[in-house]
């Protein structure tokens, strides 16, 4: 049906893929240069820096076009560090996240306009910046992959916390992602860095460090783990390579109460505060994160633009993996994410990074 994730995410960083697949030779989604919006005015040409992946942006930008006429420039596999080189002479009108941690940053260096409130009241409380610097507009949550051909339902480990206990030592997976970082990072806020410690200490003699949320998802799949903790739309992406979930051995298990096991990160978008281009910026956010635009895509769409991502709209649910409503995640501030030196140092310290 389409690539794996491995294949997918290096395809977002290739810009000329995403030109190439609207037929702009320039990067604009959309090639008519006399296209005008709903309002009758000419269409604006907004710059889309973003690190998210290729298809889901493409998917999105050109439902916008073709619904309002306003076309895109792209430049896939942006970073802070770049946009902050760039500083007031950046040519970014709108940035677009993967994960919480790149926003985050940027908002905390003064780089972000604020969003507006009738766009944050659209989004489920709690995903977006509590500063209103960005707003989520996607979403993943971390789980736990399990092979009930190796473990029962009924003996997996109730928190995230549980997994160290001695009867799951050599039984489970896991990789030092950036969602696992993050996940470090959430520890550290919470519980401190010393119980963080201890805890990554115990993950790192009782788990087998498979290095890729894939290959975690595929240990599991084939019986050489028992369990794994990775991202869950790992698994989505691979059920549909085979046919269905019906046809996977292993499956998903969320944590039964609110706990980290179960951590919620959001995809952010931003308005650059360079960005000559204010009012329309805000537009297209406003439309991304409203149930009937950009959210109807992430919920009803094929998993090969979707991802397998949560919409995060207010009342929506996804044909393929559900509400977000029914995951149990801790509720935390998401611009805690805006510094995780304190977890990738940890990480480093222990051997445990990438």
């Amino acid at each position: 049906m389409f690539s794996t994730l491995s294949k997918r995410i290096l395809a977002a960083t290739a810009i000329v893929s995403l030109t190439a697949l609207t037929g702009c030779s320039t990067g604009d989604t959309g090639s008519d240069p006399s296209a005008t919006g709903a309002s009758g005015k000419d269409a604006a040409t907004l710059t889309l820096y973003t690190d998210q992946h290729a298809e889901l942006v493409e998917g999105l930008t050109k439902a916008y076009t073709d619904e309002t006429g306003v076309k895109f420039k792209i430049q896939a596999d942006a970073t802070v560090g770049q946009i902050e080189a760039e500083g007031k002479a950046a040519p970014a009108d709108v940035f677009l996240s993967e994960d919480p941690g790149p926003v985050a940053q940027m908002g905390a260096k003064d780089l972000l306009s604020p969003i507006d409130q009738a766009t944050l009241d659209q989004i489920q409380p709690g995903l977006s910046s509590e500063k209103a610097q960005w707003a989520a507009y996607a979403a993943r949550t971390r789980v736990l992959y399990y092979n009930p051909e190796e473990i029962k339902e009924a003996d997996l480990p109730a928190t995230l916390m549980d997994i160290n206990k001695p009867q799951y030592k050599g039984k489970f997976a896991w990789a030092p992602s950036g969602a696992f970082v993050a996940t470090t990072q959430y520890l550290i806020s919470t519980i401190g860095e010393d119980k963080t410690r201890t805890f990554l200490e115990g993950l790192k003699e009782n788990g087998v460090n498979e290095q890729k949320n894939g290959n975690v998802r595929d240990t599991v799949e084939a019986g050489k783990h028992a369990m794994g903790l990775s991202n869950h739309y790992y698994w989505w992406i691979k059920a549909a390579e085979v046919g269905g979930a019906d046809k996977m051995v292993s499956k998903i298990y969320h944590f039964p109460e609110a706990d980290a096991g179960n951590l919620i990160l959001s995809s952010g978008a931003a308005v650059m505060k360079s960005s000559k281009q204010q009012e329309a910026s805000a537009d297209f956010i406003k439309w991304l994160t409203a149930a009937d635009g950009g959210q109807k895509l992430i919920a009803d769409g094929d998993i090969s633009v979707s991802g397998a991502q949560y919409p995060v709209a207010k009342g929506t649910t996804s044909k393929i993996v559900g509400s977000l409503e029914d995951i149990k995640s801790p509720a935390y501030d998401m611009d805690v994410m805006a510094d995780q030196g304190e977890a990738e140092n940890l990480l480093k310290s222990l051997g445990m990074s990438s």
